[in-house]
């Protein structure tokens, strides 16, 4: 099922090398987006809708205005959207069309809505899937899961389980050393890619929920809050805490 989320940010902060577990569509309301890969840039102005797509290591920037960044978008169900036959677009493209912007609207509305069917707010989302394609705009080449994408997707079902090695490599029915073996062969360990995706996933609720820090670092696996506050500035080189500060202009570090 895909899902509606209103994402905020005080701070002027730079994320590297973060990659979606999920593709999304963005409305920008207030501020600006800018997001570079090693392929191309996109910069989503105010008013403006573009897309992300998944598993793409993007760096990130949420530029505020008047001391606020505030965008909308739409997380698609990523087995649904592989199995749709919409044209693959052009990722670098965004638009203001106004039937766009209903469209997106609609579907956001549908989505947060408990009382609408979820065939009803599927239907949105693929309308607006139609109307970006209408504008050229779609997510690009797709590619197969590799090994990789498919430990991270696990992950990242239940970043609050209390992951090991060995049960990881189970999940993903293999032995713990051939799972070891092809994290390698992309640069990893299993504990840097658990890492990275709890803290992918702690910045999305940081943005999208009103919860406290203390429950964020709980639900993405850390029951040690300085602990969960100590890695969190290490992958982004910025405290969770001044993500939500109004007062703060901070640059964020290397991954």
């Amino acid at each position: 099922m895909s899902s509606s989320h209103l994402i905020r940010q005080s701070c002027r902060a730079i994320f590297r090398a973060i990659a979606a577990e999920q593709p999304a569509v963005v409305l920008v309301r207030n501020g600006r987006k800018v997001a570079r890969c090693e392929s191309y840039e996109i910069s989503i102005e105010p008013g403006q809708i573009g897309v992300i797509p998944a598993r793409v290591a993007f760096r990130i920037e949420n530029q505020p205005a008047q001391g606020r960044y505030i965008a909308s978008a739409l997380l698609l169900d990523d087995t649904q959207f592989e199995q749709t036959s919409f044209p693959d677009g052009n990722p670098m493209r965004t638009s203001r069309d106004d039937r766009l912007v209903r469209a997106f609207e609609r579907a956001a509305t549908a989505l947060d809505d408990p009382l609408t069917p979820s065939a009803i707010a599927e239907h949105s989302v693929r309308e607006t899937l139609l109307w970006l394609a209408e504008e050229g705009i779609g997510f690009g080449p797709r590619r197969g899961l590799g090994f990789v994408d498919k430990l991270r997707t696990k992950l990242a079902a239940e970043p609050d389980t209390p992951w090991r090695s060995i049960e990881a490599a189970r999940a993903m029915a293999v032995s713990e050393a051939t799972m070891r073996r092809r994290l390698a062969k992309e640069g990893k360990t299993f504990g840097d890619l658990l890492a990275d995706v709890r803290m992918t996933q702690a910045l999305g609720l940081l943005q999208t929920t009103e919860l406290s820090i203390n429950r964020i670092a709980l639900d993405v696996g850390y029951s040690c809050p300085s602990r969960f506050a100590r890695r969190f500035r290490a992958r982004f080189g910025i405290t969770p805490s001044a993500i939500r500060s109004s007062d703060s202009r901070i640059l964020s570090g290397s991954a």
